[in-house]
């Protein structure tokens, strides 16, 4: 693996490779791994560096014209993260977003989870659902992206009880309302604390067919008179420099706002952008909303806690644990036309919770290594009690918290007018910004608003806490609810079979442009509720496997670059 800087390289160079990808964040690079070795040269191109720079993270700039519309509420929702992450809260909309060597696992928490099998199915009360593919037919590539990200079996519903270590108890909520749903936390081997980190993953490909450009924004994807086939990319730096990429396949891996600006920013030939000829690219812009569903406080933590915490099971030598919430189950959805949605707990741990002190103890932070090891001291019972439920029965840590809360995040129907258009407003290289209006829908509300209630009688009925809920949903009052966005931005270049509602097809290639393909979250044809990455991933592997076999027919490059040192073309 070569990895170069365009700012360091001569203005105006033509580079050759087999397979431009264009982001490397994990989509990116998954895909490139999955080339290392072979005759295919590939091409990572990325607009940041390896490290975090504020003039390159101004390039994701929007203008934000949709939800979150109500301001003061939504800044105090937030994205639901705490501790060294909470200033990701602070992020405006659809702005959380990394440009440099790793992408999103920059800041990202290691959340995993698989859709569920409802998703992939036509639901007649949501427009366009279904997907092109079979859940079956991912398996494999489910399984191969859980190795890339040391996960545990891809179990995340009723299936993974039987795994587990000491199962949790049956609480005897009615399976026709509420259905248990599971996440776990991909984490890299070494540090084991620590998630997955893509940029560490890129630095292991050490194939010499695999090479990285850094500091190159592609400002332009540039096709064929007729538009029908991709060509090349022009690419600029922060510093003058420019370059032009010829590739015979190129695949988009900027995300969900990325490639489809990028696709409507590139009308030098097609006024209406790259694979735009039915004004598709850019719609069905969807999120995963986000809302504080309901709380616990006082003794009632511990009760709950007690019952949706960490699980782990032993997996090829190692633990993995899985987080338990609670989903609408697949009989509510159909019976009163609700979206896919699920609940996760959350605790807001005491300043003298043990658990919490002894962390900042090992890792030399807080301001209190006094008052941090008098409350370790003075909780000599709970720390036993904890290991022996972390080391013997493998689960999670009891803490003493202020707070337990159930965040939700729903399933959005699909919408035409949420979208992304170009704004009139450029950046720091001459291209429009994105102009982005996610519309929340009456759909995604009501079925928070039904899972609160439903967790709310059901949590009753068995003899557990009753929750305390949102004003907005005791009052009925849906326009005051508050959400923000979860940095999951999908959908905008969605898969499908039909061009009018759709920009690429099942195998990832743009409706009508042969060569560019388009990988990661915004080619799903539905979002689910689930977490994007494990999902983004198993269709990144799925697209590489075309491209190699679409491969084994194409003649490669001869070598032409301005600088023979340069070795980013076929040798």
């Amino acid at each position: 693996m070569t990895k170069r800087d365009l700012r360091s390289m001569p203005h105006g160079i033509e580079i050759y490779a087999d397979i431009a990808i264009v982001g490397g964040g994990p989509a990116g690079i998954a895909i490139a791994r999955e080339f290392a070795g072979t005759a295919i040269r590939i091409l990572v191109i990325e607009s940041g560096g390896c490290e975090y720079e504020a003039e390159i993270q101004s390039l994701n700039t929007v203008e934000n014209v949709g939800e979150p519309l109500i301001q003061a509420a939504t800044a105090a929702q937030g994205r639901g993260y705490d501790g060294a992450l909470a200033w990701l809260n602070d992020i405006p909309a659809f702005e959380l977003r990394n440009r440099m060597l790793g992408g999103s696992s920059h800041t990202w928490i290691g959340k995993c989870a698989a859709f569920d099998e409802t998703d992939f199915t036509l639901r007649p009360w949501l427009q366009l659902s279904g997907w092109p593919l079979e859940r079956k037919q991912l398996l494999p590539m489910l399984e191969r992206a859980g190795e890339i990200l040391n996960l545990g079996p891809n179990r995340y519903d009723e299936s993974l009880l039987a795994l587990l270590h000491t199962s949790p108890d049956d609480l005897r909520l009615d399976r026709q309302l509420l259905r248990p749903f599971f996440w776990q936390f991909s984490h890299m081997r070494y540090p084991r604390a620590e998630p997955t980190r893509f940029s560490r993953l890129a630095f292991d490909i050490t194939a010499s067919n695999v090479d990285f450009l850094t500091h190159a924004t592609v400002t332009q994807i540039n096709v064929t008179g007729q538009g029908r086939r991709v060509t090349s990319l022009d690419l600029a730096s922060s510093i003058g420099r420019s370059a032009t990429v010829h590739a015979d396949t190129i695949v988009l891996c900027g995300g969900g706002i990325e490639n489809a600006r990028l696709l409507l920013a590139s009308n030098a030939v097609l006024p209406a952008g790259v694979g735009n000829d039915h004004d598709v690219v850019g719609r069905y812009l969807c999120d995963h909303p986000r809302t504080s569903l309901c709380r616990f406080t006082g003794s009632d933590i511990d009760m709950i806690a007690r019952h949706f915490n960490f699980y782990g099971l032993k997996h090829t030598g190692r633990t993995h644990f899985y987080l338990r919430g609670l989903s609408l189950s697949p009989d509510i959805q159909r019976q009163e036309s609700l979206t896919n949605c699920a609940a996760y707990p959350v605790q807001i741990h005491a300043q003298n919770d043990p658990w919490a002190a002894l962390k900042r103890l090992t890792k030399g932070v807080g301001t209190t290594l006094k008052g941090d090891l008098l409350t370790v001291a003075r909780s000599t019972d709970m720390v036993a009690c904890g290991l022996y439920d972390r080391l013997v029965r493998k689960r999670g840590l009891p803490h003493r918290s202020t707070e337990l809360r159930f965040d939700v995040m729903a399933e959005q129907q699909l919408n035409s007018e949420s979208r992304i258009t170009l704004s009139q407003r450029r950046d720091r290289f001459g291209q429009p910004l994105a102009r982005i209006n996610w519309k929340i829908g009456t759909p995604e509300i009501a079925s928070v608003k039904r899972l609160a209630l439903i967790i709310s009688d059901e949590f009753a009925r068995v003899g557990l806490p009753t929750p305390q809920l949102p004003d907005w949903i005791i009052a009925d009052a849906d326009s005051d609810a508050t959400f923000m966005d979860m940095a999951h931005p999908s959908c905008t270049t969605r898969m499908g079979t039909a061009p009018r509602t759709s920009v690429v097809d099942a195998n990832a290639m743009v409706h009508g442009v042969d060569g560019l393909f388009i990988a990661g979250s915004s080619v799903f044809p539905t979002p689910g509720h689930a977490n994007p990455t494990l999902m983004l991933l198993a269709l990144a592997i799925r697209l590489a496997d075309h491209l190699k076999e679409r491969h084994q027919s194409v003649r490669p490059y001869n070598v032409r670059v301005s600088e023979s040192d340069l070795s980013f073309h076929q040798g």
